[in-house]
């Protein structure tokens, strides 16, 4: 079936490794046996009558014996086990493309076992069970090789040595970290590659874990029922063993790191292996539980809030996985009634209560607690269609949610194999070229010291980062610009005079016929920027991109490297920095929404100003004008020094000096680009909101006026959907102005947001939208009752212009009458 084998490896696999040479020379020859036996069972496993334990059984035995020695026995347990992941996860199996040796083991199927391809080909077209009936693990294809391999062994010494590696390899991968990819525009976004290694290593974890249960579970199978005499007898016996793989330790580390997403899967498939009497056992029961808790927590997140902890995806690869092992001949349904009690005494309502319960639980055994980061595993977008198929057996029930608009999962649903349209004509010589590529890639590495696939994954996804920032920064700024250079040519030719009532009432009836004018220009113009684009990042970037990595190779690879070696690493850095690359190019440049959307704001700003922006030579440019790396840096240090020691040094006079140096950097400089902009105006917003908080007697009259004049400028107002104006009243705000605990300074700051309303730099809707999302959290009483006072001074003698802003005004004066009387039952022990 052409399967690789275990390459040396020079690390693990030298003389040092061993106690002996007579051990070295017999592992070689264990080795060869072992393989001998593979290749048989290759051969011979799918003819009529032919057993496995007669035809195996005993070469099996015989190959474990050859040398009682305890570095043999590790070496063919890792042997076993790196075997079982090339095999089952490596080798391409998960891949769902039918290759021409998979359809040539098909036409021999026919010939050799008719029936078998019958049984086949009817599970396409027929129902399985209800799902009341619950499937367990099974071990499909080769996995049946080395599931027969373990309970023909009969070796406590090897089953020992294996259940040991099995434990290193699974705590190794569940500590793989996955991080959010710099080249894409969202922060929980990641490339193809990192989904690609999350499912390889979520695959290896969850066969691994199916592997080892079966290997923890063999002395304990039974063919009969168990009686409940013989299971009480049977818990009380083995109550006081613990088991090799701390499962709970695995899982409180993931509450709090966020990464149940990866390891959920494995665990339940652990666990299904499990027979009736070990789940019933204390720890297991305990670890039951604290499943039931993720589940129930699950179901009660908010998914649609801002802060989160979970995506939507691995909220379906969750609850699809858990009612899975729920559902299970083998769980103890009886235990339901007591852990619902128990999760309705703790009030875990949601992850977040769980994340702070598990961590208590954690920091009470052991000071070695986890830090959560900001973007955990389960935040990414990384679960995709093929990790749900490979995941949940429920395929039908999971798409219809994954592709739907709900998040609940029909429990009872029928699960059957969708049939799926062959990929053979896809599947072309370029395609076995590069899959033969991949597999002397692999060989390869295999010949090498791990340190070098490491030196080559960590040089090509930076250098593929550093060349996207490129042109990102260079190519595509270049062309961005000269795209709108072009764009506001064509709208002062096509701009066509109009009348000084025109001019005034700007119809959008107008605009929008002025904008379908322009839509074949925009289009044209878009699809030629993205093509020179593309054009210019295939001349220039492959070179840069060979040059980086052939600097970072040569000096990362160690001084002892063959230069046949140096130059075969960096070949293979530089095809997978160039496919990271040209993923990012595709869904970024290959589109024209770019261009499009840069020329669909600048009609936008023609419209508002009545001409079109200059471009920046054209503007008027102060050099005197303070520099905007000047101003950061003195808000900052105003910042700073409010937070060190509540800004006691600070006066009157240097307030008024820095919101002065502020107003000339947005009208005077010329050179001020967006990025910059929009720094200092969030910093301006943070530097009000601190000196309300910390020196409310400094906060004047005269410094607000300064702050409206600095906020007014017609530059801010071009980007009002990405202005901190929309989250001025947002959760980290209000934790912002209750720090210091100035109950004082509420009032204060609602006569300025009133003075804000008024002047239109505050938007009356966008307050009372910030104002019902604070009700999402639970906030203590006290502050409730101090947001009210600050609306009640916003909106008083507030004078509404027309019926919407009426009806604004009304639902404002709603909210805060509720914050003034609403009272939460809010759990503070959590």
């Amino acid at each position: 079936m052409g399967e690789l084998n275990v390459s040396f490896q020079i690390d693990t696999d030298n003389r040092e490794n061993f106690s002996s040479v007579i051990a070295f020379h017999t592992f070689k020859k264990q080795r060869d046996a072992f393989y001998d036996i593979f290749r048989m069972w290759q051969e011979n496993h799918l003819l009529p009558g032919w057993v496995f334990q007669i035809a195996l059984g005993g070469k099996i035995r015989t190959m474990l014996t050859m040398h009682n020695d305890c570095s043999n026995f590790y070496h063919i347990a890792r042997l076993f086990k790196s075997q079982l992941l090339i095999s089952c996860i490596q080798n391409g199996h998960q891949d769902g493309v039918m290759d021409d040796e998979s359809l040539g083991f098909l036409k021999a199927l026919k010939h050799t076992n008719p029936e078998k391809l019958t049984q086949l080909s009817k599970r396409f077209v027929t129902p399985l069970p209800s799902q009341s009936q619950s499937i367990g693990p099974s071990f499909p294809g080769i996995q049946e090789f080395f599931k027969d391999f373990i309970l023909h062994a009969f070796n406590p010494i090897f089953y020992t040595h294996l259940e040991n590696c099995f434990v290193h390899e699974i705590m190794e991968l569940n500590d793989t970290q996955f991080a959010n990819s710099e080249i894409e525009d969202s922060e929980t976004m990641v490339d193809e590659q990192t989904q690609r290694n999350f499912i390889t290593c979520l695959a290896s974890l969850r066969l691994l874990a199916k592997v080892l249960g079966l290997l923890v579970s063999l002395p304990y199978r039974s063919e009969s029922n168990t009686t409940k005499e013989i299971l009480m007898m049977q818990v009380e016996i083995r109550s006081k063993v613990l088991p090799s793989l701390n499962l709970q330790s695995c899982l409180q580390n993931a509450i709090v790191e966020g990464k149940l997403s990866l390891t959920i899967p494995w665990v339940i498939k652990y666990l299904a292996m499990m027979d009736v009497v070990s789940l019933r056992l204390p720890y297991y029961k305990q670890i039951l539980e604290l499943l039931y808790y993720i589940y129930h927590a699950i179901n009660q997140t908010d998914l649609s809030a801002s802060d989160c902890p979970i995506s939507q995806q691995s909220t379906v690869l969750l609850k699809s996985s858990l009612s899975w092992l729920f559902e299970l001949p083998n769980f103890p349904r009886d235990f339901y009634t007591t852990w619902q009690k128990t999760c309705k005494i703790k009030e875990l309502k949601n992850l977040k209560q769980l994340e702070k319960y598990s961590e208590k639980r954690k920091n009470s055994h052991s000071v070695d607690c986890a830090i959560p980061v900001k973007n955990s595993l389960d935040k990414l977008d990384i679960i995709t269609e093929r990790t749900m198929r490979m995941c949940c057996p429920r395929t039908e029930s999971t798409f219809s949610v994954f592709h739907g608009n709900g998040t609940n999962l029909n429990i009872n649903s029928n699960k059957h194999i969708t049939p799926v349209t062959s990929q053979l004509r896809k599947l072309g010589g370029t395609t076995r070229a590069k899959r033969l590529e991949f597999q002397l890639e692999e060989a390869f590495f295999h010949g090498h010291p791990a340190s070098t696939r490491k030196t080559v994954d960590f040089v090509s996804e930076r250098v593929a980062s550093t060349c996207v920032k490129h042109i990102c920064n260079t190519l595509l700024a270049s062309a961005r610009e000269a795209n709108l250079n072009s764009f506001r040519k064509i709208l002062k030719r096509k701009n066509i005079d109009r009348s000084t009532d025109e001019q005034s009432e700007l119809s959008k009836n107008f605009f929008n016929e002025f904008k379908a004018l322009l839509l074949d220009d925009i289009n044209t113009l878009a699809n030629n920027a993205s093509r020179e684009l593309k054009d210019q990042c295939e001349k220039t970037i492959p070179a840069i991109c060979e040059t980086r990595v052939a600097t970072s190779i040569e000096s990362l690879l160690a001084e002892d490297s063959l230069t046949a070696v140096k130059e075969m690493c960096i070949k293979i850095t530089t095809r997978m920095a160039m496919e990271r690359i040209n993923q990012w190019i595709q869904s970024h440049i290959a589109s024209d929404s770019l261009f499009i959307k840069d020329m669909e704001l600048e009609i936008n700003r023609f419209f508002r100003n009545s001409s079109p922006v200059h471009s920046k030579q054209e503007k008027h440019h102060n050099m005197d004008a303070p520099s905007p790396t000047v101003i950061m840096d003195e808000l900052r240090a105003f910042i700073w020094h409010m937070l060190d020691n509540n800004g006691i040094d600070l006066n009157i006079s240097s307030i008024l000096d820095i919101l002065d140096k502020l107003y000339q950097s947005f009208s005077q400089r010329g050179d001020l680009l967006p990025g910059p902009q929009k720094v200092l105006y969030y910093l301006s917003v943070d530097f009000a909101l601190f000196l309300v908080a910390y020196r409310t007697d400094l906060f004047t009259r005269e410094v607000q006026d300064k702050l409206i004049k600095v906020w007014s400028s017609d530059n801010l107002k071009n980007d009002e959907n990405d202005s901190p104006m929309c989250r001025i009243l947002c959760s980290r705000n209000i934790m912002l102005l209750t720090q210091p605990q100035n109950d004082a300074m509420w009032p204060v700051f609602g006569k300025f947001l009133k003075r804000l309303l008024e002047t239109e730099i505050l938007n009356g809707d966008s307050l009372s939208d910030q104002c019902v999302a604070l009700f999402r959290q639970d906030w203590p009483v006290p502050l409730l009752k101090l947001l009210s006072k600050c609306l009640f001074e916003a909106i008083e003698d507030y004078k509404a212009n027309d019926e919407a802003t009426e009806k604004v005004k009304y639902l404002l004066g709603w909210i805060a009458e509720t914050y003034h009387e609403i009272e939460f039952g809010v759990d503070d022990d959590l």
